[in-house]
């Protein structure tokens, strides 16, 4: 019996206690820049100037409380450190929803944010060799 509560409550604890920021680089390392660096978000879809203007360096996805909006501050904040760490300018809303879980009464909701950095003339990515 108590095999079958841990199966059961183990997965939805796991769920409650995980990091709400997950952080996924592509494109060039470009070096990081300050935690409290300027950003600018902006709305809409991808335009040829911004892809013309700018390397996308990476995505970060926040989740939030239920009705959390992806310009909420709170939101914002924790979303600010991680795409500075990738080099980042310029921050786009890619998804945002509000997640209904069936069953329970859990509600929340989750924000995608495509992240770019201003292309500088002659300057190219960090690279190694391994």
């Amino acid at each position: 019996m108590i095999k079958t509560w841990l199966l059961v409550l183990l997965p939805t604890v796991l769920a409650c206690s995980s990091n709400p920021v997950s952080t996924v680089r592509m494109g060039g390392v470009f070096p990081p820049r300050p935690a409290d660096c300027a950003l600018e978000l902006r709305t809409g879809n991808m335009t040829q100037e911004l892809l013309a203007s700018y390397d996308a360096v990476g995505t970060v996805n926040v989740q939030g409380e239920s009705g959390e909006a992806p310009n909420d501050p709170r939101i914002l904040s924790l979303l600010k450190p991680e795409a500075c760490a990738l080099g980042g300018e310029v921050v786009l809303i890619n998804t945002s929803a509000n997640v209904a879980y069936q069953g329970t009464t859990r509600t929340e909701s989750r924000h995608s944010y495509l992240v770019f950095r201003k292309k500088t003339e002659g300057e190219k990515p960090q690279s190694q060799s391994f």
